[in-house]
């Protein structure tokens, strides 16, 4: 019985996990891709911090993997509320927007920042949040756009 209710909460765990993950399909490559989204960021005067080349680096580990890249970013204004908010909020910034190549297709995929509630149990800073969300969304449509 005991071993039924684990995989039960396992499995709501997951679905509520995997519902908060945003993944948008792109029609460029993963190099394009990124280099599109560091552009829209700078453009929005955004932090931009860097970019996390996974394949690379599992590349100089002797592993080959499909071109993963990790963005980091952060809008300084939000950041600022959100960690006066609450503090223990900085744990889940700056910001991340993953690019990844999978079966010769390009995906971007980010967490939607309304998980933040759940995991640190935020009663307020609903507007902050709110923001991020909606600021992530902007960067990666507009990086979409054909021009």
């Amino acid at each position: 019985m005991k071993f039924i209710v684990f995989i039960f909460i396992l499995i709501t765990y997951s679905n509520l996990s995997a519902q908060n993950l945003t993944i948008y399909r792109s029609s460029r490559t993963v190099d394009e891709t990124v280099e599109r989204l560091v552009e829209i960021i700078k453009q929005k005067k955004l932090a931009y911090f860097e970019t996390v080349e996974h394949d690379k680096v599992a590349k100089e580990y002797g592993v080959e993997i499909p071109p993963t890249r990790m963005i980091l970013f952060e809008d300084p204004n939000l950041m600022i509320e959100l960690v006066s908010c609450r503090q223990t909020t900085a744990l889940d910034l700056p910001m991340k927007i993953l690019v990844w190549e999978e079966n010769e297709d390009v995906y971007i995929g980010f967490f939607d920042p309304k998980i933040m509630k759940k995991r640190f149990l935020l009663q307020e800073c609903e507007d902050i949040i709110t923001s991020m969300s909606r600021l992530k969304i902007r960067v990666v449509n507009e990086a979409l756009r054909e021009d």
